[in-house]
């Protein structure tokens, strides 16, 4: 009897075991399949950015063109079909636009950036846009917005207008009669956190209940007339809906047959510190009475900026020069240095990877240089892209006193320079974010340029024809250094020539240039190069697209300049 149990256990065992190798050999395969699928998900989402971006380059040559050619005389015919290509073309471009948020969102390399902004009039503007487009149907477009709403939030006000507009666009598409409406509202309020509840509501046929779930996930339109009306790609909603959902947002909608539809989501938005600056009027060193709005006007704060790329310089020079500072310049540490010997400055900005002498070693000699002669010590900012903190140690360990990151932040810029020149703060342009707080996030997945950042540059320096001139005139030399590190197989070359490239670019939002030239940095530091010459094509390839698209901006005055 004990025998027989012991043999039925031991079968048992034998059986749980060939069990578990069987589930094993399953997970194996499971896994497997999985990969596979991770990796032709990736391929897809990667085919699709790309070939996004390579019908990206004609389409603005489309636009630009056509805008060009309604510029001239024309017959009303020629005019007709002239603007009947533009709008294709805009409208082929907003598709594309959508593939490659589409592609992003899928790949999970969608990105928000979170600055403060001004929620009433993003509302306001975006509303001037679409009561003229409710007029051309002889539709009301009415707005109804909370006066209890805080002056700034923060959060990605670029996502949230591109909510809105998606869902204003739908309503007077779908609506032949009566009203759209935009409502928002103020829900609850917590000691520094507003929920806000946006609405956009229409007159039109209404949705089935059954039908409502549909219109949230990707390719995805209602049959019947409208849809033949209309057209779409059915990506706007799906879109909108994963958008919401990354700022831990709720989005849904409201509809019966012959009702309309009220298409809804709600948002926690921290609310924005309170500026602080006064318009008063600020006293210079020289005795003069100024207030912020004045330019031009002289101040006797001298600053040195030290940096061998003459874009930034020249970014970082507009914005003090127009807040009355006077400018001296060094393309890199040496000269730097021999500046500080023959005169005291009141401030001192300082790239950390320059040629002849890096900006490490060019503040510790000055520094040195100023104790051993008993003169004026300037305080020293540190421009760099690396945000790592052994970076920032080692400007602290160099003598810098802080630091800025490229491409430049100018709310930050007045920061730091409040620490040291409160008289100056606050005469200098801010409120205008460029680029972001730090550049991890910007990869070859991105635009040609960020029509945005290219914009509040323009806000924060005036004129962007005389920057653009500068840096398309610099451009064909660094991506020349960026060749001869690669075709020398010199890793720590390559990284430095990169690195400054992408500085550079990125002031502009150059957002795929900039990506790309990271990515290659990235290689040389790590020394592993070896698909160097690879991405040094695409690199051509993106600065090439870069030119025409600065050239043609830096070429039309009225973008060129704000």
């Amino acid at each position: 009897m004990s025998q027989h149990k012991e043999t039925t256990e031991q079968q048992q065992i034998a059986e749980l075991e060939a069990t578990i190798r069987s589930l094993r050999e399953e997970n194996g395969r499971l896994r497997e399949k999985a990969k596979h699928a991770d990796s032709a998900n990736k391929a897809k989402s990667d085919f699709l950015a790309m070939i996004s971006h390579e019908i990206r380059t004609p389409m603005n040559g489309v636009i630009g063109l056509s805008e060009l050619l309604l510029g001239t005389d024309l017959e009303d015919r020629q005019k007709h079909f002239a603007e009947l290509i533009l709008t294709s073309a805009r409208n082929l471009l907003s598709l594309i636009n959508s593939l490659l948020d589409f592609s992003k969102i899928e790949a999970k390399k969608m990105v928000l950036d979170l600055t403060p902004f001004d929620l009433t009039d993003m509302l306001l503007e975006t509303m001037e846009l679409y009561t003229l487009s409710g007029e051309q149907k002889e539709l009301q477009v009415l707005t109804d917005i909370d006066d209890r709403l805080a002056p700034s939030y923060i959060g990605d006000g670029y996502r949230i207008r591109q909510v809105i507009v998606n869902l204003l666009g739908n309503a007077i598409k779908f609506t032949s009669k009566g009203k759209v409406s935009l409502k928002v509202t103020l829900i609850n309020r917590t000691a520094n956190t507003d929920t806000i509840r946006f609405e956009v509501m229409d007159t039109g046929t209404g949705i089935v209940r059954e039908k409502q779930g549909q219109l949230f996930q990707p390719f995805t339109q209602l049959d019947g007339p409208a849809k033949l009306r209309h057209g779409g790609t059915g990506l706007g909603l799906s879109i909108c809906a994963k958008l919401i959902e990354l700022m831990d947002g709720a989005l849904g909608l409201n509809s019966e047959p012959g009702e309309g539809s009220t298409f809804w989501f709600q948002l926690r938005l921290p609310v924005a510190a309170a500026e602080t600056e006064s318009r008063d009027t600020t006293r210079c060193l020289n005795g003069g009475d100024q207030t912020e709005d004045q330019t031009g006007a002289e101040c006797s704060y001298t600053i040195l900026i030290v940096d061998d790329e003459p874009t930034n310089r020249m970014v970082l020079r507009e914005s003090l020069e127009r807040a009355g500072a006077g400018i001296v310049e060094a393309e890199d540490g040496r000269q730097a240095v021999e500046q500080c010997l023959t005169r005291d400055f009141d401030l001192v900005f300082m790239d950390c990877q320059m040629p002849v002498i890096d900006g490490f070693e060019a503040t510790e000699k000055i520094l040195a240089n100023a104790a051993d002669r008993n003169r004026s010590i300037p305080p020293i900012i540190a421009l760099t892209a690396d945000a790592t903190m052994d970076t920032r140690q080692r400007c602290q360990d160099s003598g810098m006193i802080d630091y800025l990151l490229k491409p430049l932040n100018f709310d930050k810029l007045k920061q730091v320079i409040g620490k040291q020149l409160p008289d100056l703060q606050a005469r200098i342009q801010g409120r205008h974010v460029i680029g972001r707080d730090n550049d991890d996030d910007t990869d070859q997945d991105g635009m040609i340029i960020n029509r945005e950042t290219l914009e509040k540059l323009g806000n924060n320096i005036g004129n962007l024809g005389p920057v653009i001139t500068v840096f398309l005139q610099t451009l064909a030399s660094r991506f020349t250094d960026i060749s001869r590190a690669v075709e020398a197989r010199d890793a720590d070359a390559i990284a430095r020539a990169a690195h400054t490239l992408k500085g550079s670019s990125s002031q502009f939002g150059a957002e795929e240039l900039s990506g790309l030239c990271r990515r290659l940095e990235e290689m040389g530091r790590s020394h592993n190069i070896s698909q160097a010459e690879p991405l040094l094509r695409e690199i051509d390839r993106a600065a090439e697209r870069l030119r025409e698209e600065l050239t043609r901006l830096g070429t039309g005055n009225s973008q060129a300049s704000t």
